[in-house]
This record gives structure tokens, C-alpha cells and sequence, in this order.
């Protein structure tokens, strides 16, 4: 995985979780905040992170903006500030991902040139929400037009049989990603059995998933 330098503006709550995370994943993080407390409570994890007003553009430029492969905008407060920010760089040449508030937020931040603009809140409800409903989810993902499910399931409800004879990408729809066996995991082939104590990760549409799912649940 190619590593990124990303910039983050914005260090509550969502910010902060987005800069360690990122981090944890071996990237570079520049975390930036006007509120001196929440810098340096980043300051022992990131490798860098300063207080600074990101509505100043000479300010962004010192921190090193301008180099960053992504910029993400996590301001949750001052809408004014989201979108000068995000103006700004995007005037620098950097990509740059924007959080909304609400659909006049979102408008607005595409306007002036936002890559992507998403709502952590309203994002996260609706994953809580389907991993209540359907408990065999493990990752819910909207994109486009379609909405993609990723899945977790027992192997025990498929043992005994190869994936060339269970072809559930052309009876279902779905597509095995990868499996798990005695901790390891790795990208099964077509001659592959499943054993009972596997774990399997199947992708596909919300729909598609679904029916797979509940066949399982009736067939068991």
C-alpha cells in the first residue's frame, strides 16, 4: 500500500480518531487545529501538529499543504471556516475531502471544489443501523449508485463443498474476498473445501448479500 502524507484540519473528535487511525496504518499525518489543547493532545502521536487559524493561507503553506497528497477537512464547527479552508486548498493544488453538516454545507463545499464530501454522523448511523438489523455485517459502504456490503460468515454453514461447487458469485451474486483458517488469512481458489472452522468475507450488493444471507439463515 503506497504510503500517503495527509493533511488534517480539524481535531475533535472525528479529527482526532482520522489522524490515529491513519497513522496505526503507517501513513504521515500533519494535524492542524486553532484550539491549542486539542494539538497537543496529538502531539506525543502524530509527527506533526500545530495551531494555526486554516483560514490563513500563508499559515497552511508553512505547515507544508501544499505537499500533501489529500487534505481532509474535518471541521464540525463554523461552516464559514469549513469552506474558506477548503477554497484554499483546493487553490493549492491539493485533493481535498470535506465533512458536512447538513445539505447546504455539502452544496456549498462542492462548489468551491471539494473531491468528496461526506457526513461522519449521518454515515455512521446507517452503519450502526444495518449492522443491528443484519448482524452478519461487518462493513457497510454506500458509493455511487449502488450500495456494496461486505460480510463475515461461519464456515460451517458451507463446509464440505469447494467454491467451484458452491459458484455463489453466479447463483448469488457475491464474491468471496478472502478466508481465515487457524488465524491466517489468505485469498482461497476454486478448489479450495471449506472446513467448518473457516471464516469467509463475501462482498456484493446490499441486495445481493442479503438474499445469500437469508438463504443461509433458512437452509441452517
Amino acid at each position: 500500500m503506497e504510503k500517503k502524507t495527509v493533511l488534517v484540519v480539524g481535531l475533535g473528535r472525528f479529527g482526532q480518531s482520522l489522524c490515529l487511525r491513519l497513522t496505526e496504518l503507517g501513513h504521515k499525518v500533519i494535524g492542524v487545529d486553532r484550539v491549542r489543547a486539542r494539538v497537543e493532545a496529538l502531539a506525543d502521536d502524530l509527527e506533526y501538529v500545530a495551531q494555526l487559524d486554516s483560514s490563513d493561507e500563508e499559515a497552511l503553506m508553512k505547515v507544508g499543504a501544499k505537499e500533501v497528497d489529500l487534505a481532509v477537512v474535518a471541521i464540525g464547527e463554523g461552516l464559514e471556516a469549513s469552506v474558506l479552508t477548503t477554497a484554499i486548498l483546493k487553490d493549492l493544488g491539493v485533493p481535498v475531502w470535506a465533512r458536512a453538516t447538513n445539505a447546504l454545507h455539502a452544496k456549498v463545499l462542492e462548489r468551491v471544489g471539494a473531491a468528496r464530501v461526506f457526513y461522519p454522523e449521518k454515515e455512521m448511523g446507517i452503519v450502526i443501523a444495518d449492522q443491528i438489523v443484519r448482524p452478519w455485517m461487518s462493513y457497510f459502504h454506500v458509493g455511487g449508485d449502488s450500495e456494496i456490503t461486505i460480510a463475515q460468515i461461519e464456515g460451517a454453514r458451507l463446509a464440505g463443498k469447494s467454491l467451484r461447487d458452491l459458484d455463489l458469485t453466479k447463483r448469488y451474486g457475491v464474491l468471496v474476498l478472502f478466508a481465515e483458517r487457524d488465524g491466517k488469512r489468505y485469498v482461497p481458489r476454486g478448489d479450495t473445501e471449506v472446513l467448518a472452522m473457516d471464516k469467509l468475507w463475501i462482498a456484493g450488493k446490499d441486495a445481493d448479500v442479503a438474499r445469500f444471507m437469508n438463504t443461509l439463515s433458512r437452509e441452517g
